[in-house]
């Protein structure tokens, strides 16, 4: 052998075997582990360990941080062919991170997370530039490999022409790929691919660096609204309304990044808008919680409240007690939560992965926990002038230390997302739903990303609706939530039509649905970029082989005849309009016809449809 090659095997004997030295990878609070039959996990550190780890396994997969809820879609398969590739530790630091200020972009290691890429970019700061530099729009969860997010169409809320998810503001993907070669893909020089590859799940190749569009940062202006319960509901209906009547530009004048919360268990919420800064000014304290110094939580200094909570004013109390916890104006800070966790596992009841099991999310009712987090809200999110990096509505870090939860995110196309809204909000009043939920949820709204496959929103501009279950892990036996489940299944009925987002959680509403299924007009052309780039299935992980819920499965789209028998070639794109019709393809599409049976099953329109 030479002994290039004996280094580079002595190397990745070396990271092979840090998995049995260090906590080996697992996904969201190690919840959803991948299976043990798998390899152990490795850690590559250059891209040349990355490409020989590609070349020398059967099945493998790229993943990051670990934030996400399903086993499914983030994990290498099910058996011992099978190996995590954990890229968090791949071309770490910032001496790897390369400006272009030409271009406008950033070149970014997929170890990096979405909080470091913001915190570098606001501190490039000079006379061109005296704000440093942004991402357009960010998620609210930063604390996540921003890579990972890319290829999970993670998101904040943005209808602006130049945001979106984050997934539209890659310029450029670099990818190990199935021949465990690198390859760069650009969105000028390869615009079929990149369609394919922004939003992949990991399904194409293991991303080793993202390419990402920056602007110049600004100060931005923060407003907060309370809310009824049926104005949050009119604001949703609202969009639907401008965006039926005068379309996706007039909708994004009117919202161009708006957030809210809704809160199921006490019937009102919060509204946050933004605006760029008319001059410089000093910046409110205490934004995105990073001005919080935690590893002192004693001295910990939270901003004061500027009003009270909508809870507070309406019940008209500043103190008392709840089932025998005392409840204040001022909110719980970090030290409560903490001393109310250790006091929860005092109960005899182990912690489990990362997070802990919180008894006391069961035992105070929903209500209650609602105006403690409410408080919290109002001092997290307050409104004044902040730097770009920390305007926009971000997860705290530390609140996921102490309390197991599952995340779940539906993205309704905003042609329905009034009525499914208004509907949803009936739905738990009528049957009492609220008390299978602890914390708010989150509503976003995001622009059409027709040019990306697989995004959440390809079609039209969706509105996300984001939402946790904090009781199941902290029941007996994880016991169903099925308050909660019922109300997550309304978000996926045919009123809403909501499609599950890449990164959440997907295998408890998803075990009878595919990819065909969820992305009708786009996911053939999806299985031919599979077919042209991972034939052999190499990165089709747990979802794929031996699974039972195949969910990239083909079936359908040789069936229609979409892909040839094996996925070797796509078949010839072309518009055939349904026989004894005199209406043209165009007109088809925009009656909406192009997901009926008739027209599948015939595969006409094909090229109209956006099939191939």
């Amino acid at each position: 052998m030479p002994t290039k090659d004996r280094g580079v095997w002595a190397v990745l004997l070396l990271v092979t075997a840090w998995c049995r030295f260090a906590q080996c990878w697992k996904n969201y609070q190690g919840q959803w582990p991948c299976k043990p039959e798998l390899k152990d996990d490795v850690y590559p550190e250059n891209l040349e360990e990355v490409k020989e780890l590609v070349k020398q396994n059967r099945y493998v997969k790229g993943v990051g941080s670990g934030h996400s809820w399903d086993s499914y879609i983030g994990c290498a398969g099910t058996t011992s062919e099978a190996v995590n590739i954990v890229m968090t530790e791949f071309e770490k630091g910032d001496r790897h991170v390369d400006l272009d200020l030409d271009d406008m972009s950033i070149k970014v290691p997929a170890s990096m997370m979405t909080r470091d890429l913001l915190r570098y970019l606001d501190e490039q700061r000079s006379d061109q530039y005296p704000r440093g530099l942004s991402l357009r729009s960010y998620p609210w969860w930063i604390d996540q490999t921003l890579c990972g997010a890319v290829a999970t169409g993670t998101h904040g809320s943005s209808m602006h022409e130049d945001g979106g998810s984050l997934s539209s503001q890659v310029r450029c993907l670099g990818m190990v790929l199935a021949d465990g070669e690198y390859k760069k893909f650009c969105e000028d020089t390869h615009p079929e691919e990149m369609q394919a590859l922004r939003v992949s799940a990991g399904r194409l190749g293991i991303i080793a660096h993202c390419f990402m569009k920056v602007i110049p940062s600004v100060d931005v202006e923060v407003f907060r609204e309370g809310l009824s319960e049926s104005e949050i509901v009119n604001t949703v209906k609202n969009m639907q309304e401008v965006y039926v009547a005068v379309g996706e530009e007039e909708l994004a004048l009117k919202y161009p990044d708006v957030q809210m919360f809704w809160f199921p268990q006490t019937n009102h919420g919060y509204k946050w808008t933004y605006e760029p800064a008319s001059e410089q000014r000093q910046y409110t304290l205490g934004r995105g919680l990073d001005t919080y110094n935690f590893s002192d939580p004693e001295n910990v200094q939270l901003p004061e409240l500027e009003q009270d909570s909508l809870f507070d004013q309406e019940q008209g109390r500043s103190n008392g007690t709840a089932n025998g916890i005392s409840f204040r104006r001022d909110p719980v800070s970090y030290v409560d939560i903490k001393e109310l966790a250790e006091e929860s596992q005092a109960t005899g009841r182990q912690p489990s992965g990362t997070g802990q099991r919180f008894p006391l999310v069961v035992t105070q009712s929903a209500s209650w926990w609602a105006q403690q987090i409410e408080r919290l809200i109002l001092r997290w999110y307050p409104t004044g002038t902040f730097a770009y990096k920390d305007a926009f509505l971000q997860n705290p870090r530390f609140g996921t230390e102490y309390t197991l939860y599952d995340q779940y995110e539906f993205s309704i196309p905003v042609s329905r997302a009034g009525l499914c809204f208004e509907g949803l909000v009936s739905f738990v009043k009528e049957n009492g739903l609220g008390e299978g939920f602890r914390t708010p949820v989150l509503i976003r709204l995001v622009k059409a990303e027709d040019d990306i496959l697989l995004s959440n929103t390809n079609g039209e501009p969706h509105v996300y609706i984001n939402m946790n279950d904090d009781v199941s892990y902290n029941l007996e036996g994880n016991a169903v939530n099925n308050r909660f489940i019922s109300a997550a299944n309304y978000l996926r009925s045919s009123t809403c039509q909501g499609r599950l987002h890449w990164g959440k959680t997907k295998a408890t509403l998803d075990r009878d649905t595919n990819g065909f299924s969820e992305y009708p007009q786009t996911w053939c052309r999806f299985g031919q970029m599979v077919s042209k780039l991972d034939p052999m299935g190499k990165f089709e992980g747990h979802a794929g082989h031996g699974s039972p819920h195949n969910y990239w499965t083909w079936d359908n789209c040789r069936r229609f005849g979409f892909l040839g028998r094996n996925n070797s070639e796509p078949v010839n794109c072309s518009d055939i309009p349904p026989p004894g019709s005199s209406y043209t393809c165009a007109e088809q599409l925009g009656w909406g016809k192009c997901e009926s049976d008739w027209m599948l099953e015939g595969n006409y329109c094909a090229s109209t449809c956006g099939r191939c």
